[in-house]
């Protein structure tokens, strides 16, 4: 039994090395030996800023967006065995495609639990990187430097949403055929979007072609371009010195804005100071910029707390898997339209935009909306930390608001406000 026990512990060690390949203990050359040592740990620093790791700092929404997207890529090769791109009715007197769906609710093992969790992973998916966006917005995150990786993040979340919507189609469904032709129709209202609906389609209207596009462009073009971009916004987030955080009023050189006259903190390039070396010989320790005080190795508690998201995505996503089906209703009918006919969720705003002004709904303010995401100095929203923690449920940082009118805000009239 003590063979055994030593055999199993001499196995573990092993594979412990082979991962890590080196000792753990509290030493930070071991730390940084194991960040540097590991394909998988590398992509992250090895010393972080203590606020990134805050709840309040990011929310973990742009992690949780990365973690859906793992998840729909797993779930969706999964998927892939059991699917076939194809209209043609089968010897069951339905649509190859519609057939492979509840071929898969039925008889394939934990096909539902798979499919559902493909599903409620995609709009999650839309919904997160949504409020990333948002907070990143909101926040001042995309300024100081940042303005390209804020560029990357918008062709991400368009991808995103282009994602969602190809892989709408796939079921072939009634509710998947008509929230399709209804989107396809609205993007026609655009400058060029008709040329483009007829290379998505192939066809003048939704049909075989169509499905046989959305689908390549579901499962091999657009998760490739997404894959790159996603290792470019992660390299950006690296080069430009980490997650975007409040900046430390006390420990940074303050430089005068001048656009606008104020004072505002220079993250990148901080104030430096010399020490004579006879202070070092006397024995006195000089006073550097505190702001190394405010880092931490990455390992083990970034990691860990990464790992503790993912475990509780999964539960999460787990659960609403287990109790809510995807809908699937009857094959699609090119005769009968649903009623009401309605695109998919994130699409709505815009259907119901068009339905009153096709030009002003489809063109005017999608466009303002999207020149104003775009633009990273027309409305500058800046991190202005309190000095003093409210000690409130939600300590949300002040914002100060800089577009002509200048409105400032503070998280103590916000807490206030909600008692």
């Amino acid at each position: 039994m003590d063979e055994l026990r030593k055999q199993m512990k001499e196995f573990g060690n092993k594979l412990y090395y082979s991962f890590f390949r080196h000792r753990m203990d509290n030493t930070g050359l071991t730390k940084s030996k194991i960040m540097f040592s590991n394909v998988l740990l590398h992509i992250q620093p090895v010393k972080i800023h203590k606020r990134t790791v805050k709840f309040k700092t990011t929310m973990g929404l742009g992690l949780i967006t990365f973690y859906l997207f793992l998840l729909l890529a797993t779930t969706g090769i999964l998927l892939m065995f059991h699917y076939v791109p194809s209209t043609a009715i089968g010897p069951d007197g339905l649509p190859d495609a519609y057939s492979r769906m509840v071929n898969l609710r039925s008889n394939v093992f934990w096909g539902d639990f798979l499919r559902n969790m493909h599903r409620w992973s995609a709009h999650g998916m839309v919904a997160f990187v949504a409020l990333h966006m948002l907070r990143v917005y909101l926040a001042g995150a995309h300024r100081g430097g940042r303005e390209f990786n804020w560029v990357v993040g918008c062709l991400l979340g368009l991808l995103t949403v282009f994602l969602s919507y190809t892989g709408y189609l796939l079921p072939w469904d009634q509710l998947a055929f008509w929230g399709v032709k209804v989107g396809t129709e609205i993007a026609k209202i655009a400058p060029g979007g008709a040329l483009i609906r007829a290379v998505l389609l192939g066809d003048t209207d939704v049909g075989a072609e169509a499905l046989i596009r959305f689908y390549v462009l579901h499962v091999a073009v657009l998760p490739s371009v997404m894959g790159f971009l996603i290792a470019v916004h992660f390299f950006r987030i690296r080069k430009d010195g980490g997650l975007a955080r409040p900046a430390d009023t006390s420990n940074e050189k303050q430089i005068p804005d001048e656009e606008f006259g104020e004072v505002k903190n220079n993250s990148v390039f901080k104030a430096a100071r010399s020490y004579k070396l006879v202070e070092i010989v006397k024995g006195n320790e000089p006073k550097v910029n505190e702001e190394v005080d405010q880092m931490m190795f990455a390992w083990p508690k970034l990691i860990v707390r990464e790992l503790m998201v993912f475990a509780g995505l999964m539960v999460v996503m787990s659960l609403i898997s287990v109790f809510f089906d995807a809908p699937l209703e009857g094959p699609a009918d090119p005769s009968h339209p649903t009623n009401p006919a309605k695109a998919p969720w994130y699409f709505l705003g815009l259907q119901e935009l068009t339905s009153y002004d096709g030009f002003i709904g489809g063109i005017v303010i999608p466009g303002i909306l999207a020149g104003v995401s775009c633009s990273c100095r027309t409305l500058k929203l800046r991190w202005k930390p309190l000095r003093k923690p409210t000690g409130k449920i939600f300590p949300v940082s002040g914002l100060r608001v800089n577009a002509g009118l200048k409105m400032r805000s503070s998280s103590a009239c916000i807490c206030s406000c909600l008692r």
